[in-house]
C-alpha cells in the first residue's frame, strides 16, 4: 500500500488503526477485572467511547482511562474471586485492617497479579499517547459516537421489564455499573452501620410469656465458613470427623445457613427479624438474659473485624464476654479455638444455680485455612489449601468433641447445638492453586452441618428434614424452654416435620429460593 492510498484511507477514517485494537484488549480486560460476566456488546461500546474520546477530548480521555486503568488492576484479583462489587464486599472494605488485607492478599494466584500488572501496564501506555493533528469527523467516528451513547440506554430499557421504572443509573457498561454498584453497596454498610449503632444502647424489648428449661447449662457453639460436604459425619467423602460421625445427637443434614457471609448470616440467625431487618437489640442472648439465664460469650473472632461488627455488638449483650483477639478480627491471628476450652473449663467448674448459656464463636475453617492449621493436613486433595480446609473440620470436630467431655464431666445436664455461618465456593477449581473463598451463587455457600447433643441423648440420629437457619430462634426457643410472644413457631424443629421453601439471602440483600441456586460440588480428585 503505497503512500497515497494510506493517506486517502486515513482521510476518509477507514484505515486500520492499531490502537483500535489496543483499546478492544484494554476494554476487554477492564471488564473482566471489575467482575461482571464478559459482553462482547459492551466491550466493543467501550472501544468506541474511548475512540470517540480520544477525537473530542484527548486529555479527558487520558485521565479517565488511566484512572479506570488503576482500578481495574487493583481491583481483578478480587473481582475474579468475589465478582462485581456488593454490599459484602463493601462491608469487608469497612472493617479490614492491614492484617487481614495481607491475609486476603495471599490467597490469590500469582497470576492474578501478573495480569493486574498487565493491565496497569497498558494504562500506562494509553496514557502516554501522543496527540495527533486535528483533521475532521469521519463516518466511522460518528458511527462509534452513535453506537456508545445507544449501549448507555439498553439496560436501563431492560430493566423496565423487572420493575416498571427506567433507570438512567443502571447503565451497562462494567464501568459504569462498578460506579453505581460501589456508591449504593457502600449507602446499604452505612446504613446498616447506622441501625447497628441506632440498637446497640437499646434495651432489648422481649415479652417472656414462660420459661422452662429442660437442661442446666445450654452451649451454642458457632461455628466459620465450614461446608457441610467438607465432613466426613454430614455426608463429606473424607472420614475427618470422627467424634461427630459417631457421637449421640441430632445431626442435621440439610441445614440450610441464612446468607454467605458472617456478619449478614448470623444477623439474620440470631436476631429477631422484621421485614427483613434484625432488630440487634432483640437476639438470642438478650432473650435468655430476659429469662433470667446467666449469659457467657466467649470468642476467637475479633470485636471489630472483617464480617464481625454486627455480631460482636450481639457478643457484648452476655453477662460475661472475652474475645481471644484484642479488638481486631485478625489481631493475634494465631490463637488457636482450642483456647477457648480453657474458659469453657472455668465457668463449669464452678456450682450454678441459674441455668447457663455459653457462646463459643469459632475461626474454624475461615481462609485461609493452612493458617488455621499450621499447614497440616491428612489427605491431599487438588491443592494444599483445599487440603487444609479438611483438615480444619478434624480441629474442630476434635474441639467438639472436648467440649462435650468438658460437659458431661461437670455433672450437670447439657444441651449443646454446633453449626457454622456459611460455607465457601471453589476458586481456580482443578488447578495447583485451588482455594476456598466466600461467595452466594451456590447451594454448598449456605449447606453447613447443624448438630444437637444433649446429656440424655440415647442414639446417633440423622435428620433429613430440611432447616433454614432465618427459624434459628424458633428452633432456640423449642430448645432452652424458653417462650416469648416474638416468637411464633411454625413446626418442630427437632423432628422430621416439613418446613417449606427456604429463603436465602445474597450479597445484594436479595432474598433468593435456594433451589434457584447452582452447584459447587467438592470433588476428590487428589492431584
Amino acid at each position: 500500500m503505497n503512500l497515497t492510498l494510506k493517506e486517502t484511507l486515513a482521510a476518509r477514517g477507514l484505515a486500520l488503526n492499531p490502537w483500535t485494537g489496543f483499546y478492544f484488549l484494554q476494554s476487554l480486560l477492564i471488564n473482566l477485572a471489575l467482575g461482571y460476566p464478559f459482553s462482547l456488546l459492551y466491550t466493543a461500546a467501550f472501544t468506541c467511547l474511548l475512540h470517540v474520546l480520544w477525537r473530542a477530548a484527548p486529555r479527558t480521555q487520558k485521565i479517565l482511562l488511566g484512572f479506570i486503568s488503576l482500578i481495574s488492576a487493583f481491583y481483578y484479583p478480587f473481582g475474579q474471586a468475589y465478582g462485581a462489587p456488593n454490599f459484602n464486599t463493601l462491608l469487608a472494605m469497612h472493617s479490614t485492617n492491614v492484617e487481614e488485607s495481607t491475609e486476603i492478599l495471599t490467597i490469590f494466584p500469582w497470576y492474578s497479579y501478573f495480569i493486574a500488572v498487565f493491565i496497569f501496564a497498558l494504562g500506562v501506555i494509553a496514557v502516554r499517547r501522543k496527540r495527533e493533528q486535528k483533521r475532521g469527523w469521519s463516518k466511522t467516528d460518528w458511527l462509534c459516537l452513535a453506537f456508545s451513547v445507544g449501549m448507555i440506554f439498553v439496560r436501563p430499557v431492560q430493566e423496565i421489564a423487572w420493575d416498571g421504572i427506567f433507570h438512567i443509573s443502571k447503565v451497562g457498561y462494567p464501568v459504569a455499573r462498578f460506579a453505581h454498584d460501589v456508591i449504593a453497596s457502600n449507602e446499604q454498610v452505612l446504613e446498616e452501620q447506622a441501625r447497628l449503632a441506632e440498637f446497640a444502647n437499646q434495651k432489648d424489648s422481649w415479652n417472656v410469656v414462660a420459661v422452662k428449661p429442660k437442661y442446666h447449662t445450654y452451649v451454642v457453639v458457632i461455628g466459620e465458613s465450614a461446608r457441610r460436604d467438607a465432613m466426613g459425619a454430614f455426608g463429606g467423602h473424607w472420614d475427618n470427623t470422627p467424634f461427630a460421625s459417631k457421637v449421640n445427637g441430632y445431626l442435621f443434614t440439610d441445614y440450610i445457613s441464612a446468607s454467605g457471609s458472617t456478619q449478614k448470616s448470623l444477623g439474620l440467625t440470631l436476631n429477631h427479624v422484621v421485614d427483613g431487618q434484625p432488630q440487634y437489640q432483640n437476639n438470642f442472648v438478650t432473650l435468655a438474659n430476659r429469662a433470667g439465664f446467666q449469659t457467657w460469650w466467649f470468642s476467637n473472632q475479633g470485636q471489630i473485624g472483617e464480617y464481625d461488627t454486627a455480631i460482636a455488638s450481639i457478643a457484648k449483650r452476655a453477662d460475661e464476654v472475652h474475645f481471644l483477639k484484642n479488638g481486631d478480627f485478625e489481631a493475634d491471628k494465631n490463637t488457636r479455638d482450642d483456647q477457648l476450652l480453657k474458659m469453657t473449663a472455668q465457668v463449669l467448674a464452678t456450682e450454678r444455680t441459674q441455668p447457663q448459656l455459653i457462646v463459643l464463636h469459632l475461626m474454624g475453617s475461615h481462609p485461609q485455612a493452612c493458617d488455621r492449621t499450621q499447614g497440616k493436613y491428612t489427605d491431599f486433595v487438588q491443592s494444599k489449601e483445599t487440603s487444609c480446609y479438611l483438615y480444619s473440620m478434624t480441629q474442630t470436630d476434635d474441639l467438639l468433641s472436648k467440649l462435650y467431655d468438658q460437659l458431661r464431666n461437670a455433672g450437670d445436664s447439657f444441651s449443646m447445638v454446633y453449626f457454622s455461618d456459611h460455607g465457601l465456593a471453589f476458586k481456580e477449581r482443578g488447578k495447583a492453586v485451588q482455594y476456598l473463598a466466600h461467595d452466594d451463587k451456590f447451594q454448598q455457600n449456605f449447606q453447613v452441618p447443624f448438630m444437637v447433643l444433649s446429656s440424655d441423648d440415647k442414639a446417633h440420629r440423622v435428620m433429613k428434614a430440611r432447616r433454614s437457619a432465618n427459624d434459628f430462634l424458633s428452633f432456640f426457643s423449642q430448645w432452652t424452654g424458653i417462650q416469648a410472644q416474638e416468637i411464633l413457631p411454625r413446626y418442630r424443629f427437632i423432628s422430621n416435620q416439613k418446613a417449606g421453601p427456604v429463603y436465602i439471602t445474597n450479597f445484594q440483600l436479595q432474598k433468593v429460593d435456594y433451589e434457584h441456586l447452582g452447584t459447587d460440588i467438592f470433588t476428590t480428585k487428589t492431584h
